[in-house]
C-alpha cells in the first residue's frame, strides 16, 4: 500500500476534497505502480515537477484517482499531517509531539511532520503496519519503532533543554562560552561527548524538532 492509497480513503470524505479532473480510465499510475482507476498524469504533475526517482513507474503517463485526490488536496501540501485511512489530521508540532509517543497507534497509518510548505509529503512518507512507526520529517524517513530508544533519547535531550542548553546548539553542538559557563563544563562535555555520535542521526534531528519550545517551558 502507498501513503496516497490511505490519504484517499480519508479525503474522500472531506469536506475540502478535490474533484478528478475528467472521466478516469483504466491505467498504471506512475505514483504508486498500481493498476486502476487513473486520469492524465499531466492533470497532476506539471512540467515544474522533477522528482522522478519519487515515482514507482515513471514511464507512465497516468496517475491514479487516489493519487489525484491526496496530492491535489491542499492541506497535504501544507503542513504537518496523520493518516489513517478514515480521518486526516492536521498537526501541530505539539500535536506530531502527541502521537509519537501514543502508545497504541491504529492498523495502518502514515504522517508527515514539517516546518515549511507545499511539499507533498505523501510521495515519500511510509505506510506503516504492526508494530513499525516511520515518520517522515522534512525529506528524511526517522524510524521511531525502537520506542526505548526514543524515549532514552528524548529524556536526555529534554534534560540538556532544561538546563540551559537551546535548540539550535542541541542541533549544532556548537555552544558558546557564555552557555558553557551558564550550564557548566561538566553539563556540557557529558552532553556533548553523547551527542556527537547522533546528531547526524534524523532520529537526533527529528527529537530536537520536538522539544518544548521557550513558550511551553515558560509555562511548565
Amino acid at each position: 500500500m502507498h501513503p496516497v492509497n490511505l490519504l484517499s480513503a480519508a479525503i474522500t470524505q472531506h469536506e475540502d476534497r478535490p474533484e478528478l479532473p475528467c472521466k478516469p480510465i483504466q491505467g498504471i499510475c506512475a505514483i504508486t505502480g498500481q493498476q486502476g482507476w487513473c486520469v492524465p498524469r499531466k492533470r497532476l504533475l506539471g512540467k515544474s515537477f522533477t522528482n522522478r526517482d519519487l515515482l514507482a513507474r515513471p514511464d507512465s503517463d497516468m496517475v491514479s484517482a487516489d493519487a489525484y485526490y491526496a496530492l491535489k488536496f491542499k492541506w497535504e501540501r501544507m503542513g504537518s499531517w496523520f493518516c489513517d485511512g478514515i480521518t486526516f489530521e492536521r498537526l501541530t508540532r505539539q500535536d506530531v509531539r502527541t502521537k509519537v509517543f501514543q502508545e497504541r497507534m491504529p492498523e495502518r497509518w502514515t504522517a508527515y511532520a514539517t516546518t515549511s510548505y507545499k511539499k507533498h509529503g505523501s510521495l515519500i512518507a511510509k505506510v506503516n503496519t504492526h508494530d513499525k512507526r516511520m515518520w517522515l520529517f522534512e525529506m528524511r524517513l526517522v524510524d521511531c519503532t525502537n520506542m526505548p530508544q526514543v524515549n532514552e533519547w528524548w529524556n536526555i535531550l529534554n534534560a540538556a533543554l532544561r538546563a540551559g542548553i537551546g535548540r539550535s546548539v542541541l542541533e549544532s553542538l556548537d555552544c558558546p562560552a557564555y552557555v558553557i559557563q551558564k550550564v557548566g563544563l561538566s553539563t556540557w562535555l557529558e552532553f556533548e561527548q553523547w551527542a556527537r555520535s547522533k546528531n547526524q542521526s534524523s532520529l537526533y534531528a527529528f527529537l530536537c524538532y520536538l522539544l518544548p519550545s521557550q513558550e511551553e517551558l515558560k509555562h511548565g
